[in-house]
């Protein structure tokens, strides 16, 4: 519950014995560091040909090898809670659940988006990070070209939790309730139009702080996979041992690092063990120099973050759940 009161009625709520816990409403951060270089593409029209070529951290991870098996995500559902997706985007459109082939330009937006920020009925991405995280997932276009996606066979809906200024926790928690159960225009719950894979490249800060952990365990037991980015270096977390982000560092949580080219551990990203003395992050994908597609139905390159590598392990969540849906979250682990 979401609460807005002054601190004497906060102490009298906190003193009822039927309530848990009273924390205060913060704002958590996204996952990405700087570019490195920022290069915007948009194809023109004799170009798109030119464009085929594979992105090495979709090559890297070996996912052409599966989509050569006859496996690319199709007949599943992944979702990200970000900051909103460009749904018309050439590389997303067609792998968007609301689209409709005999009616492209009037898709069904209901049980397929959700705006906790500000109630937006289409969805959008004006911050351009959830869009980039959503390519990394599923991106490619009807004719083959900018295979930027892992699971390009896979559907996408989305949740839009964050803004400029981060996500608060109050929109986090709505967030994960609907990815739980999407909910139709009369307000009614759908549990059965939950995705198969929830991608979070997002996080707080290390150490103990177990706010959203009620609601990871509730994606587990709806047999939801739940990946976070383990977090980035800042001036407020060095990094180093025992840095990793909450809530990647929960034992319910699977949690990326990021790695380079060359497979080395980027320098920023943030290292176990964690708080409960488990191994995080549990793996770690490509994160540094990652292309994929960004608003304005455009392309660019130069992204950085774990926020970037958590994406490719949602989707081979989703490649896996194509494989054999009756597969656990603890199987896939």
């Amino acid at each position: 519950m979401a609460v807005t009161a002054n601190k004497e009625v906060m102490e009298q709520l906190a003193a009822f014995p039927e309530v848990a816990k009273v924390l205060p409403n913060e704002v958590r951060q996204l996952q990405p560091m700087p570019q490195s270089t920022k290069a915007s593409t948009q194809p023109k029209a004799d170009e798109k040909n030119e464009t085929n070529a594979i992105e090495w951290n979709v090559e890297r991870i070996g996912a052409p090898a599966v989509w050569d098996m006859g496996i690319d995500g199709s007949g599943t559902v992944v979702a990200n809670i970000d900051t909103g997706v460009q749904w018309n985007h050439p590389g997303l459109v067609e792998q968007y659940r609301g689209y409709d082939p005999a009616n492209p330009d009037a898709p069904s937006h209901e049980m397929n988006w959700f705006d906790a920020t500000a109630g937006q009925e289409t969805p959008y991405d004006d911050q351009g990070h959830g869009t980039h995280t959503m390519g990394t997932m599923v991106g490619a276009e009807p004719d083959g070209s900018n295979q930027v996606g892992v699971a390009p066979g896979a559907k996408w809906i989305a949740v839009k939790a964050f803004t400029a200024a981060g996500g608060t926790d109050v929109d986090l928690l709505e967030a994960g309730e609907w990815i739980i159960a999407p909910t139709d225009a009369d307000g009614n719950l759908h549990p059965e139009m939950a995705p198969d894979v929830v991608n979070n490249s997002w996080g707080g800060g290390p150490g103990l702080d177990e706010w959203y952990r009620p609601m990871v365990q509730n994606w587990r037991a709806a047999d939801i996979f739940p990946e976070f980015s383990a977090g980035n270096t800042t001036i407020f977390n060095p990094g180093g041992p025992g840095s990793v982000a909450t809530p990647a560092n929960y034992p319910e949580s699977f949690a990326t690092g990021a790695t380079d080219i060359n497979d080395n551990l980027a320098s920023f990203s943030l290292e176990g063990p964690s708080p409960y003395d488990e191994i995080k992050p549990d793996v770690s994908a490509p994160g540094v120099n990652i292309r994929s597609t960004v608003p304005g139905s455009a392309y660019e390159g130069g992204w950085n973050g774990t926020s970037m590598a958590g994406p490719h392990v949602s989707a081979v969540v989703a490649l896996l759940r194509q494989v054999d849906s009756s597969l656990t979250v603890d199987e896939i682990e």
